[in-house]
């Protein structure tokens, strides 16, 4: 049974780690294919591209250890008077196979523990946010009543100088203003902006982001932070299209966001580059759904089976054996 898992483990991070280098490198073509599509089908077909490695090596893993449903995808080959379809075993008769299926394992173990560690400083953060903010009121302000606005979503308040509108918590997240933000908005403004925040509330972004972090551990840090940085932003067009199908127009959803903006620290250029496309997509006419983006990711994923399948265990007997 140990020697199965050791194997395992080190046919895993061989097919995790290439698979993952392969999706960096072929990140720019993924962004060509779904430059023009919705901002819904732009995160789902992020999503997928970052979990693409996993399910690569699921299945080349799979079909490594059940060799007899392989097929054409296994490679011919013998080991003494053993030529029929049959597992690896690797790490029973190689130290420095054992050794290296030992240290995948410790290395999964600390991967665990951290992200535990990142789970516990979030509760810790967000406890805090909460015994300093109380349940808000959309009407604390005399002249939020006189406009009309949309049903606006629960929120706590929190006293701070500065317009701060966010989503925090993983598991049951919540939306947070600042005292500020409160005081300056109107009643429209202010539900609008809550109903922009309300949609990460129910798209759990926040989890789906810790996720993406993580799927995307193995990844050249270029691309990673490529491919995170264009999530966000589908996210944040999402939510703006979210807000829009709640009755506010474009360009009442671009006049409250330039405002935030406004108030921003001069030095976030990014942040500007992020409105400026938020703004963009907006004022751009409904986008059409494409098929491209799902046709490179089902090619990628037959193709890398297939290859690696077939690679795979000629690959490991000539490390180990």
């Amino acid at each position: 049974m140990i020697p199965e898992l050791a194997d395992i483990a080190l046919a895993s991070a061989l097919s995790l780690s290439a698979s993952s280098l392969l999706a960096a490198l072929l990140w720019p073509l993924l962004q060509k294919t779904v430059r023009t599509v919705t901002p819904q089908q732009h995160t789902r077909v992020l999503m997928l591209y970052a979990l693409l490695p996993w399910v690569v090596t699921f299945w080349v893993v799979f079909l490594l250890m059940n060799p007899e449903l392989a097929g054409a995808l296994q490679s011919a080959h013998c080991h003494g008077d053993v030529c029929g379809p049959h597992v690896p075993d690797v790490s029973s008769a190689s130290l420095t196979g054992a050794i290296l299926a030992a240290a995948i394992s410790a290395l999964l173990l600390i991967t665990v523990l951290l992200l535990n560690r990142q789970l516990q400083r979030g509760r810790k953060r967000l406890a805090t946010v909460d015994l300093f903010s109380t349940a808000g009121d959309p009407c604390g302000d005399a002249r939020h009543t006189l406009s009309d606005a949309p049903h606006t979503p629960d929120f706590r308040l929190i006293h701070s100088p500065l317009l701060l509108a966010w989503c925090a918590g993983l598991w049951r997240p919540r939306v947070y203003i600042s005292s500020a933000l409160q005081q300056q908005l109107n009643h429209r403004e202010l539900s609008l902006v809550l109903q922009h925040e309300y949609c990460h509330v129910i798209r759990r972004d926040n989890l789906r982001k810790v996720l993406l972090q993580w799927l995307t551990v193995l990844w050249l840090p270029t691309a990673r932070r490529a491919l995170r940085a264009q999530y966000d932003l589908a996210c944040e067009q999402l939510c703006d299209a979210y807000a829009a199908s709640q009755g506010y127009q474009a360009d009442e959803i671009t006049a409250v966001m330039q405002r935030l903006q406004a108030n921003a620290d001069a030095a976030q250029s990014a942040a500007q580059s992020t409105s400026e496309q938020r703004t963009d997509e907006l004022q751009r006419p409904a986008s059409q759904s494409s098929a491209d983006g799902w046709l490179l990711l089902v090619a990628l994923l037959c193709t890398q089976v297939a290859v690696f399948s077939h690679w795979l265990h000629p690959l490991l007997d000539t490390l180990f054996l």
